[in-house]
């Protein structure tokens, strides 16, 4: 699967390539902000998206909305430290197609990619 990465911070991004990667998936961009993910999401079109929830400028709401409003298909895996079930139950309403709550290993994030084929 051809992912887009969606994380402000550069070493988190980095950490979610590798194991992306090792998974067997290409990632096919990066973004560190609400603005920039909506804009490459747009360009390259990816399969799926990882999507931080909290952005430092914007959020993973702000981008999750904008996606679906543009009318993207990308299959999207919010990555947030919060587990509420009330927030992942609203970010499902909004089209979210998984939830994987920080910190996570490999062998979480690849079930959680199983769960979104």
């Amino acid at each position: 699967m051809k992912f887009l990465i969606v994380d402000d911070s550069e070493a988190a991004r980095f950490m979610l390539k590798s194991m992306l990667e090792t998974l067997g998936h290409s990632v096919v961009g990066e973004a560190g902000s609400a603005e920039e993910a909506i804009a490459a999401c747009d360009k390259i079109k990816p399969e799926a998206v990882t999507l931080d929830l909290s952005l430092s400028r914007g959020n993973g709401l702000e981008v999750l909305k904008g996606l679906r409003a543009k009318g993207s298909v990308s299959k999207v895996i919010v990555i947030s430290g919060n587990s509420q079930k009330k927030v992942q139950d609203e970010l499902r309403a909004l089209g979210a197609s998984g939830f994987l709550c920080k910190p996570f290993n490999l062998e979480e994030l690849a079930a959680a990619l199983k769960e979104i084929k």
